[in-house]
Protein backbone atom coordinates (compact mmCIF):
# COMPACT_ATOMS: atom_id res chain seq x y z
CA UNK A 1 0.00 0.00 0.00
CA UNK A 2 1.33 3.35 -0.92
CA UNK A 3 0.83 6.47 0.64
CA UNK A 4 1.65 9.65 -0.39
CA UNK A 5 1.80 13.17 1.84
CA UNK A 6 1.90 15.38 -1.06
CA UNK A 7 1.69 19.58 -0.95
CA UNK A 8 3.28 22.81 -2.29
CA UNK A 9 6.31 23.75 -0.49
CA UNK A 10 4.88 26.73 1.82
CA UNK A 11 2.17 23.56 3.68
CA UNK A 12 4.69 21.21 3.76
CA UNK A 13 7.38 23.97 5.81
CA UNK A 14 5.35 21.32 9.04
CA UNK A 15 6.20 18.55 11.40
CA UNK A 16 5.09 15.61 9.58
CA UNK A 17 5.94 13.40 12.34
CA UNK A 18 2.54 12.62 13.83
CA UNK A 19 0.88 12.29 10.59
CA UNK A 20 3.77 9.52 9.92
CA UNK A 21 3.52 7.47 13.41
CA UNK A 22 -0.41 7.60 12.94
CA UNK A 23 0.11 5.82 9.39
CA UNK A 24 2.58 3.75 10.31
CA UNK A 25 0.84 2.51 13.71
CA UNK A 26 -2.52 2.05 11.78
CA UNK A 27 -1.49 0.79 8.35
CA UNK A 28 1.93 -1.24 9.05
CA UNK A 29 5.56 -0.72 9.45
CA UNK A 30 5.94 -1.94 5.69
CA UNK A 31 3.33 0.56 4.28
CA UNK A 32 5.05 3.08 1.64
CA UNK A 33 5.16 6.80 2.36
CA UNK A 34 6.36 8.89 0.09
CA UNK A 35 6.71 12.55 1.36
CA UNK A 36 6.41 14.87 -1.69
CA UNK A 37 6.26 18.39 -2.80
CA UNK A 38 4.50 19.64 -5.41
CA UNK A 39 6.31 22.42 -7.45
CA UNK A 40 3.87 22.75 -10.44
CA UNK A 41 5.35 20.09 -12.55
CA UNK A 42 2.35 18.05 -13.67
CA UNK A 43 3.95 15.36 -15.07
CA UNK A 44 6.87 14.66 -12.14
CA UNK A 45 3.14 14.81 -9.68
CA UNK A 46 1.65 12.12 -12.21
CA UNK A 47 4.46 9.47 -11.82
CA UNK A 48 4.04 10.21 -7.99
CA UNK A 49 0.77 10.11 -7.54
CA UNK A 50 -0.36 7.36 -10.30
CA UNK A 51 -0.25 4.51 -8.12
CA UNK A 52 -1.00 5.99 -4.66
CA UNK A 53 -3.63 4.34 -2.63
CA UNK A 54 -4.44 7.49 -0.46
CA UNK A 55 -3.36 10.91 -0.76
CA UNK A 56 -2.99 13.04 2.44
CA UNK A 57 -2.65 16.98 1.32
CA UNK A 58 -3.62 20.50 3.22
CA UNK A 59 -3.67 22.03 -0.52
CA UNK A 60 -2.78 20.03 -3.32
CA UNK A 61 -4.81 21.23 -6.21
CA UNK A 62 -6.05 18.13 -7.66
CA UNK A 63 -8.90 19.22 -11.10
CA UNK A 64 -10.91 16.33 -12.95
CA UNK A 65 -7.61 15.80 -15.74
CA UNK A 66 -5.60 15.07 -12.95
CA UNK A 67 -7.09 12.32 -11.79
CA UNK A 68 -7.63 10.07 -14.94
CA UNK A 69 -4.43 8.15 -13.96
CA UNK A 70 -4.85 7.88 -10.33
CA UNK A 71 -6.87 4.31 -10.67
CA UNK A 72 -5.70 2.93 -7.26
CA UNK A 73 -6.63 6.14 -5.49
CA UNK A 74 -9.10 5.31 -2.65
CA UNK A 75 -9.12 8.45 -0.37
CA UNK A 76 -8.36 11.86 -0.48
CA UNK A 77 -7.30 13.14 2.99
CA UNK A 78 -7.85 17.22 3.36
CA UNK A 79 -5.91 19.04 6.52
CA UNK A 80 -8.45 21.45 6.36
CA UNK A 81 -12.06 22.08 6.94
CA UNK A 82 -11.93 23.72 3.31
CA UNK A 83 -11.94 21.70 -0.27
CA UNK A 84 -12.22 23.64 -3.10
CA UNK A 85 -9.57 23.21 -4.55
CA UNK A 86 -10.32 19.48 -5.26
CA UNK A 87 -13.29 18.21 -7.97
CA UNK A 88 -15.11 16.12 -5.37
CA UNK A 89 -17.89 15.46 -8.13
CA UNK A 90 -14.93 13.94 -10.63
CA UNK A 91 -13.59 12.19 -7.11
CA UNK A 92 -16.52 10.65 -6.41
CA UNK A 93 -17.44 9.29 -10.06
CA UNK A 94 -14.11 7.50 -10.11
CA UNK A 95 -14.81 6.15 -6.83
CA UNK A 96 -12.58 8.72 -4.86
CA UNK A 97 -13.31 9.66 -1.28
CA UNK A 98 -12.88 12.72 -0.19
CA UNK A 99 -12.38 13.64 3.65
CA UNK A 100 -11.79 16.14 5.58
CA UNK A 101 -11.35 18.13 8.98
CA UNK A 102 -14.88 19.62 9.77
CA UNK A 103 -14.43 20.71 13.63
CA UNK A 104 -10.68 21.55 14.91
CA UNK A 105 -10.21 25.48 14.98
CA UNK A 106 -13.43 27.01 15.52
CA UNK A 107 -12.48 28.28 19.24
CA UNK A 108 -9.21 30.18 17.07
CA UNK A 109 -11.12 31.31 14.37
CA UNK A 110 -13.83 33.08 16.38
CA UNK A 111 -10.92 35.22 18.15
CA UNK A 112 -9.62 36.01 15.53
CA UNK A 113 -12.48 37.37 14.23
CA UNK A 114 -12.95 39.43 17.34
CA UNK A 115 -9.18 40.17 17.59
CA UNK A 116 -9.38 41.80 13.58
CA UNK A 117 -12.92 43.16 14.44
CA UNK A 118 -11.61 45.20 17.62
CA UNK A 119 -8.33 46.29 15.66
CA UNK A 120 -10.58 47.60 12.55
CA UNK A 121 -12.93 49.81 14.85
CA UNK A 122 -10.31 51.43 17.35
CA UNK A 123 -8.28 52.18 14.67
CA UNK A 124 -4.72 49.99 16.20
CA UNK A 125 -3.19 50.30 13.28
CA UNK A 126 -3.16 53.70 12.83
CA UNK A 127 -2.29 54.11 16.41
CA UNK A 128 0.72 51.96 16.39
CA UNK A 129 2.35 53.37 12.83
CA UNK A 130 1.95 57.03 14.84
CA UNK A 131 3.52 56.20 17.41
CA UNK A 132 6.59 54.35 16.02
CA UNK A 133 6.83 56.38 12.82
CA UNK A 134 6.09 59.85 14.31
CA UNK A 135 6.67 58.68 18.19
CA UNK A 136 3.48 60.51 18.97
CA UNK A 137 0.65 60.08 21.34
CA UNK A 138 -2.09 61.55 19.96
CA UNK A 139 -5.58 60.31 20.39
CA UNK A 140 -8.33 62.48 17.91
CA UNK A 141 -5.38 62.27 15.27
CA UNK A 142 -8.17 60.52 13.44
CA UNK A 143 -12.16 60.71 13.79
CA UNK A 144 -15.20 58.41 13.44
CA UNK A 145 -14.36 55.94 16.09
CA UNK A 146 -17.61 54.43 17.45
CA UNK A 147 -19.09 52.52 20.57
CA UNK A 148 -19.11 48.58 19.94
CA UNK A 149 -21.55 48.08 22.41
CA UNK A 150 -25.15 48.32 20.94
CA UNK A 151 -23.54 48.12 17.34
CA UNK A 152 -25.23 45.80 14.89
CA UNK A 153 -23.05 42.38 14.18
CA UNK A 154 -23.92 41.06 10.91
CA UNK A 155 -23.19 37.53 10.81
CA UNK A 156 -23.15 35.75 7.33
CA UNK A 157 -23.43 32.88 8.37
CA UNK A 158 -24.34 30.41 11.83
CA UNK A 159 -22.26 27.39 11.49
CA UNK A 160 -19.75 26.35 14.38
CA UNK A 161 -17.51 29.56 13.64
CA UNK A 162 -20.64 32.07 13.23
CA UNK A 163 -22.25 30.70 17.02
CA UNK A 164 -18.68 30.88 18.15
CA UNK A 165 -18.12 34.45 17.33
CA UNK A 166 -22.18 35.65 18.51
CA UNK A 167 -20.85 34.25 22.22
CA UNK A 168 -18.03 36.45 22.08
CA UNK A 169 -19.58 39.19 20.90
CA UNK A 170 -22.67 38.93 23.35
CA UNK A 171 -19.93 39.89 25.75
CA UNK A 172 -19.83 43.30 24.17
CA UNK A 173 -23.09 44.23 24.06
CA UNK A 174 -23.39 43.94 20.00
CA UNK A 175 -26.93 43.44 18.76
CA UNK A 176 -26.80 40.81 16.40
CA UNK A 177 -28.48 39.64 13.36
CA UNK A 178 -27.49 37.25 10.62
CA UNK A 179 -28.63 35.67 6.82
CA UNK A 180 -27.90 32.01 7.44
CA UNK A 181 -30.86 29.86 5.53
CA UNK A 182 -30.17 26.76 6.89
CA UNK A 183 -30.35 27.89 10.62
CA UNK A 184 -32.86 27.68 12.74
CA UNK A 185 -34.86 30.87 14.49
CA UNK A 186 -34.54 28.72 17.02
CA UNK A 187 -30.80 28.03 17.44
CA UNK A 188 -30.23 32.00 15.86
CA UNK A 189 -32.12 32.60 19.55
CA UNK A 190 -30.51 31.01 21.67
CA UNK A 191 -27.01 32.51 20.87
CA UNK A 192 -29.22 36.09 20.89
CA UNK A 193 -29.01 36.46 17.14
CA UNK A 194 -32.16 37.28 14.96
CA UNK A 195 -31.86 35.96 11.37
CA UNK A 196 -32.91 38.46 8.60
CA UNK A 197 -32.97 38.94 4.91
CA UNK A 198 -29.56 39.43 2.88
CA UNK A 199 -30.31 42.97 2.25
CA UNK A 200 -31.36 43.68 5.65
CA UNK A 201 -28.65 42.51 6.98
CA UNK A 202 -26.58 44.96 4.65
CA UNK A 203 -28.34 47.34 5.26
CA UNK A 204 -28.76 47.15 8.99
CA UNK A 205 -24.86 46.48 9.65
CA UNK A 206 -22.07 48.55 11.46
CA UNK A 207 -19.85 45.33 11.23
CA UNK A 208 -20.58 41.98 8.47
CA UNK A 209 -18.49 39.00 9.80
CA UNK A 210 -18.22 36.23 7.27
CA UNK A 211 -18.07 33.28 8.77
CA UNK A 212 -19.66 31.00 5.79
CA UNK A 213 -18.27 28.43 3.60
CA UNK A 214 -17.42 28.94 0.60
CA UNK A 215 -19.61 27.66 -2.04
CA UNK A 216 -20.11 28.72 -6.19
CA UNK A 217 -23.97 30.41 -4.96
CA UNK A 218 -21.45 32.91 -2.44
CA UNK A 219 -18.47 33.52 -4.93
CA UNK A 220 -18.03 36.90 -4.91
CA UNK A 221 -21.15 37.78 -2.40
CA UNK A 222 -19.89 41.39 -1.02
CA UNK A 223 -19.24 42.90 -4.71
CA UNK A 224 -19.91 46.83 -5.61
CA UNK A 225 -23.71 46.04 -5.38
CA UNK A 226 -24.15 44.57 -2.23
CA UNK A 227 -21.60 47.75 -0.84
CA UNK A 228 -24.25 49.89 -2.07
CA UNK A 229 -26.34 48.47 0.02
CA UNK A 230 -24.67 48.84 3.16
CA UNK A 231 -26.16 52.31 4.86
CA UNK A 232 -23.98 51.92 7.76
CA UNK A 233 -20.59 52.46 6.03
CA UNK A 234 -19.61 48.98 7.93
CA UNK A 235 -16.36 47.45 8.88
CA UNK A 236 -15.60 43.88 6.87
CA UNK A 237 -14.68 41.13 8.77
CA UNK A 238 -13.43 38.03 6.57
CA UNK A 239 -12.20 34.83 8.38
CA UNK A 240 -13.77 32.23 6.14
CA UNK A 241 -12.87 32.25 2.33
CA UNK A 242 -11.22 35.30 -0.24
CA UNK A 243 -13.41 34.20 -2.65
CA UNK A 244 -16.19 34.96 -1.19
CA UNK A 245 -15.12 39.18 -1.38
CA UNK A 246 -14.47 41.09 -5.16
CA UNK A 247 -11.44 42.56 -3.59
CA UNK A 248 -11.28 45.20 -6.87
CA UNK A 249 -14.38 46.02 -5.55
CA UNK A 250 -13.81 46.08 -1.92
CA UNK A 251 -10.59 48.68 -2.54
CA UNK A 252 -13.24 50.65 -4.65
CA UNK A 253 -16.03 51.01 -1.92
CA UNK A 254 -13.19 51.48 0.90
CA UNK A 255 -11.98 54.43 -1.69
CA UNK A 256 -15.36 55.98 -2.06
CA UNK A 257 -16.49 55.36 1.81
CA UNK A 258 -18.87 52.96 1.34
CA UNK A 259 -16.97 51.20 4.13
CA UNK A 260 -14.72 52.07 6.86
CA UNK A 261 -12.39 49.50 6.89
CA UNK A 262 -11.88 45.56 6.91
CA UNK A 263 -10.20 43.02 8.76
CA UNK A 264 -8.88 40.30 6.32
CA UNK A 265 -7.57 36.67 7.28
CA UNK A 266 -7.93 35.10 3.88
CA UNK A 267 -7.67 36.72 0.32
CA UNK A 268 -8.56 35.00 -2.95
CA UNK A 269 -5.36 34.88 -3.99
CA UNK A 270 -2.32 34.48 -1.57
CA UNK A 271 0.50 34.02 -3.00
CA UNK A 272 3.14 36.44 -2.42
CA UNK A 273 3.51 37.10 -6.03
CA UNK A 274 0.08 38.16 -6.10
CA UNK A 275 0.38 40.31 -2.76
CA UNK A 276 2.29 42.63 -4.09
CA UNK A 277 -0.36 43.67 -6.35
CA UNK A 278 -3.57 43.36 -3.94
CA UNK A 279 -5.06 46.29 -3.88
CA UNK A 280 -6.15 45.98 -0.22
CA UNK A 281 -2.77 45.63 1.50
CA UNK A 282 -0.90 49.06 2.56
CA UNK A 283 -4.39 50.53 3.66
CA UNK A 284 -4.44 51.79 7.19
CA UNK A 285 -7.83 50.88 8.00
CA UNK A 286 -7.19 47.53 6.37
CA UNK A 287 -5.78 44.82 8.81
CA UNK A 288 -4.61 41.71 6.59
CA UNK A 289 -3.18 38.34 8.54
CA UNK A 290 -1.62 35.68 6.94
CA UNK A 291 -4.28 33.18 6.93
CA UNK A 292 -3.71 32.36 10.38
CA UNK A 293 -7.02 32.61 12.78
CA UNK A 294 -6.81 28.43 12.44
CA UNK A 295 -3.17 28.64 14.21
CA UNK A 296 -2.69 27.80 18.01
CA UNK A 297 -0.68 24.59 18.71
CA UNK A 298 -3.47 22.42 19.93
CA UNK A 299 -5.43 23.32 16.54
CA UNK A 300 -2.69 22.27 14.47
CA UNK A 301 -2.15 18.95 16.32
CA UNK A 302 -6.04 18.21 16.36
CA UNK A 303 -5.95 18.98 12.58
CA UNK A 304 -2.82 16.59 11.97
CA UNK A 305 -4.20 13.86 14.21
CA UNK A 306 -7.92 13.72 12.76
CA UNK A 307 -6.89 14.32 8.67
CA UNK A 308 -4.22 10.97 9.27
CA UNK A 309 -6.79 9.35 11.50
CA UNK A 310 -9.27 9.78 8.57
CA UNK A 311 -7.09 8.03 6.02
CA UNK A 312 -6.42 4.99 7.89
CA UNK A 313 -10.13 4.88 8.79
CA UNK A 314 -11.15 5.23 5.42
CA UNK A 315 -8.41 2.39 4.09
CA UNK A 316 -9.82 -0.02 7.23
CA UNK A 317 -12.84 0.30 6.29
CA UNK A 318 -13.66 1.57 9.63
CA UNK A 319 -16.05 4.22 8.07
CA UNK A 320 -17.96 5.09 11.15
CA UNK A 321 -14.87 6.74 12.53
CA UNK A 322 -14.10 9.04 9.46
CA UNK A 323 -14.83 12.33 10.82
CA UNK A 324 -16.39 13.97 7.48
CA UNK A 325 -16.89 12.64 3.99
CA UNK A 326 -17.80 15.17 2.05
CA UNK A 327 -18.65 14.18 -1.43
CA UNK A 328 -20.94 11.69 -0.83
CA UNK A 329 -19.76 8.76 -2.06
CA UNK A 330 -21.09 5.89 -0.72
CA UNK A 331 -18.52 3.49 1.30
CA UNK A 332 -19.87 0.31 -0.11
CA UNK A 333 -18.84 1.98 -3.96
CA UNK A 334 -15.49 2.95 -3.05
CA UNK A 335 -14.84 -0.53 -1.23
CA UNK A 336 -16.08 -2.52 -4.67
CA UNK A 337 -14.58 0.07 -7.31
CA UNK A 338 -11.24 -0.50 -5.68
CA UNK A 339 -9.15 -3.64 -5.09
Amino acid sequence: MKIVICDPKKFLNRDLELEIAIIKKELGAQTELCIYEDQGDTDARQKMLQDADAILTSYLKLPDEAMNSMHKLKVISIESTGYNFVDTEAAAQRGIAITAVEEYCTQEVADHAMALMLAVARNLKHYQKQIESKHRFDYNSISGMFRLEGSVLGLIGMGKIGRAVAKRAAGFGLKMIAYSPSCSQETARKYGVTLVSFDELLERSKIIALTTSLTPKNQGMLNHSTFTKMIQKPIIINVSRGGLIVENDLAQALDERLVSGAGLDVLENETDEETTRNPLIGRENVVITPHSAFYSDTALYECQRIAAENLVYYLKGEYDKVFKIVNGLPHEKASNQKV
